[in-house]
């Protein structure tokens, strides 16, 4: 009869075998509030240290249609008198519109400033 040569990798059928611990997932993928966080993390120095071009298209957008909810009157493009944009991203600046005019800090500079900033961060 003819002898099997052993294979190292294949432990024989009557020893009990030890594996390893399978590595399942990343450490840093491995429960929902990691993932969040460093989804989070990443957008905020995202949105800090990225510097983008002004899109006129930006201002028609939120800053005009919230300005024109804040304070009556404004420029509404098609988009926003057919009704197919939601109101929901310029009633944000809307409140803060308001705000600052109840502060009295509703100054042409700071309004262009800070809300083109805080728009071009996506807030």
């Amino acid at each position: 009869m003819r002898q099997r040569h052993k294979n190292p990798t294949i432990p024989p059928p009557n020893q009990p075998t030890t594996q390893k611990p399978k590595l399942s997932k990343s450490f840093i993928f491995s429960s929902t509030k990691r993932v969040f966080a460093l989804c989070l993390a990443f957008r905020v120095v995202n949105a800090l240290l990225v510097q983008t071009y002004f899109n006129p298209d930006e201002h028609w957008q939120a800053l005009e249609v919230a300005h024109r909810i804040a304070f009556g009157y404004g420029h509404l493009t098609w988009e926003w008198k057919k009704g197919i944009r939601s109101y929901l991203h310029p009633v944000l600046f809307a409140v803060l519109y308001k705000v600052l005019s109840l502060l009295g800090l509703d100054t042409p500079w700071f309004m262009t400033y800070n809300m083109g900033k805080a728009s071009s961060m996506g807030i």
